[in-house]
């Protein structure tokens, strides 16, 4: 039997104080920080939530308190519809998910199917991939009049019926569950890779074949990952505004999120049923937070053992090329298809002559980056609002989470779950919540860049706080009381001690924010102006115009633009986690 290594937890011993707990307790400097944190935290949380709950319970004509807004919404068969739909597109999105997500992690980390890596790397580049960019690029293969696969099939065939319509609830549920993939993917594939194999290895022994021991052993092991993917993708469907608003609304099928874009649309716009619309929205995503922490604090999938995982890779013999073939069908059609389809269009004067030598034209790039003055602001601002969000999404939440992690002051602990709030709210609620609470005296920001900037920031906290408490449990504090034995301040350890050790975790920790802001439409749809128009909402708009090949073009540009600030930022933390920084960096500390 192998014992695993016993750590052994100090006790603090009598008469000498530890120099991190013994600190001045009105230390300024920790109580400017507490202070920063606090009112940061509210003003981004507490009063665009408080704003909502407020505007719910008013009257859009007279401004009188009331119950009206719930009434309406519970008594109308047009705003309870909208509801149902986006529960069916949920479900259906998150089934979808683990149903092809799961056998692929499967097949990933347990087999020895070929091109694992290079399903993997697909695989993740569908997550970096807008959603409504998938749904743009899906417009242009399926649409039942336009889309090149039934233009083709309508030539051969002579059909005077389309093969397939995109726009459809079918086509939303597809389209948003390639995308949803991933998460399944990625949860239950780190899963597996973690995961002790003697059970299956016994089970081997004992003649179980290879399909048996996953059903009956692996995955019950991955339970916990495979229902926190499942409620993550469900999250991810209720909760998606591109694809509807690309796939559904051209047929008049509404969801919350996109029933929420017709009530500020409307003249005048209903503010205050809008905040009421959002509470069932903002109920649901919380209620299943809460049922997957139940389900995962109260059974324990765990293997009593002291080995280390194994990296055995299961022979599947002649069923290695069909699961080859079976994986690679989302990222065929999540990556694939549509990105050669977006460059060929963006490549084409006009996409309905197809590609011919004539058809060839690059003027749709020089129009998106040089002629046209609001496609150079939209990727200015992109970057600026991306970069700035992100970067204050680090900083308040390394900080919360070291205010949190060394239980600075009591009650630290709820900052933490003030700073984690977000992560059941909505995008699209935070941005109904930013507007009603940022667009009248004292803080009258709509308009400008800080909404914007605020807005993601909010919005994408809980990734960073999470994140830098992850890398803070992993930092012994052994560094930290040795530089206040010596008369350092709680500051200066933080910023010559903690902040280094922590840096090159931060940096992909910034990148995990980064992206997602870059691609997030849901939050600045109802933020935006003219002046401060991001790439997602002017591809939005030009959509709406129907210049497609513009659109193309510049959704190119914008993955073209992702993909370089990952490579770049993925250069930078391998730069700063090579042998040679990690010793500089030991020697500064010390």
């Amino acid at each position: 039997m192998s014992v695993g290594p016993v750590i052994a937890r100090r006790a603090p011993v009598a008469g000498i104080a530890d120099p991190l707990l013994d600190s001045v307790r009105l230390n300024p400097v920790r109580a400017i920080a507490v202070a920063i944190v606090i009112v940061s935290l509210l003003l981004l949380v507490l009063r665009p939530l408080g704003y909502i709950a407020y505007n719910s319970l008013h009257d859009d004509l007279s401004g009188s308190w009331t119950l009206a807004n719930y009434g309406r919404i519970l008594s109308s068969t047009t705003l309870l519809r909208p509801i149902l739909n986006s529960l069916v597109l949920g479900l259906a999105i998150a089934a979808t998910s683990v149903f092809f997500g799961v056998p692929m992690a499967w097949l990933v980390a347990r087999t020895n199917m070929p091109a694992r890596e290079w399903v993997k790397a697909l695989t993740l580049t569908a997550f970096v991939t807008p959603t409504f960019i998938g749904a743009l690029a899906w417009i242009m293969i399926a649409a039942p009049n336009s889309g090149w696969v039934n233009l083709i099939w309508r030539n051969l065939t002579g059909a005077s019926w389309p093969v397939l319509d995109i726009y459809s609830m079918g086509g939303a549920i597809f389209v948003g569950a390639i995308y949803a993939v991933p998460f399944a993917f990625t949860i239950v594939a780190a899963a597996l890779d973690e995961m002790a194999v003697e059970l299956e290895d016994a089970a081997t022994t004992l003649s179980s074949g290879t399909l048996r021991t996953m059903l009956r052993i692996t995955l019950p092991l991955a339970a916990p990952a495979i229902y926190a993917s499942f409620i993550l993708s469900f999250i991810q469907g209720v909760t998606l505004f591109g694809v509807p608003a690309f796939l559904l609304t051209p047929v008049r099928i509404s969801v919350v999120t996109t029933k929420l874009a017709e009530f500020y649309q409307a003249f005048p716009p209903e503010v205050f049923l809008a905040a009421a619309y959002c509470v069932p929205l903002l109920g649901l995503t919380a209620i299943l937070f809460y049922v997957r922490k139940r389900l995962l604090g109260r059974k324990q999938f765990v293997v009593i053992s002291g080995k280390a995982r194994g990296s055995r890779r299961i022979d599947i013999g002649r069923w290695r090329w069909p699961a080859l073939a079976i994986s690679l069908f989302v990222p065929l059609v999540a990556v694939i298809l549509p990105y050669a389809t977006l460059i060929a269009i963006s490549l084409s004067k006009a996409w309905g002559l197809g590609l011919r030598p004539d058809n060839l034209t690059l003027d749709w790039y020089a129009y998106a980056l040089f002629r046209n003055s609001q496609t150079r602001t939209a990727i200015v601002n992109s970057l600026v609002y991306a970069g700035g969000s992100a970067t204050l999404c680090i900083l308040l939440g390394a900080i919360t989470a070291y205010i949190v992690e060394r239980r600075l002051f009591r009650g630290a602990a709820w900052l933490g779950g003030l700073a984690s709030a977000p992560i059941v709210i909505p995008g699209i609620v935070l941005s109904v919540g930013f507007f009603a609470a940022y667009t009248q005296p004292p803080l009258r920001l709509y308009g400008t860049a800080a909404i914007l900037i605020a807005a993601f920031t909010a919005t994408f906290l809980p990734i960073a706080y999470a994140h830098a408490g992850t890398l803070l449990k992993g930092i012994s504090r052994d560094l930290e009381r040795a530089a206040r034995a010596v008369g350092a301040g709680e500051a200066r350890t933080f910023v010559s001690i903690t902040f280094p050790l922590m840096r090159v975790g931060l940096l992909s920790g910034w990148l995990l924010v980064f992206i997602p802001v870059t691609r997030e439409l849901s939050v600045a749809i109802f933020l935006v102006t003219p002046s401060t128009n991001v790439m997602a909402t002017l591809i939005y708009n030009f959509q709406d115009g129907g210049n497609y090949e513009a659109v193309c073009a510049l959704s190119v540009v914008l993955l073209i633009v992702t993909f370089m600030v990952v490579l770049g930022t993925r250069y930078v933390s391998t730069r700063l986690s090579s042998p040679r920084a990690q010793s500089l960096l030991q020697g500064s500390a010390t």
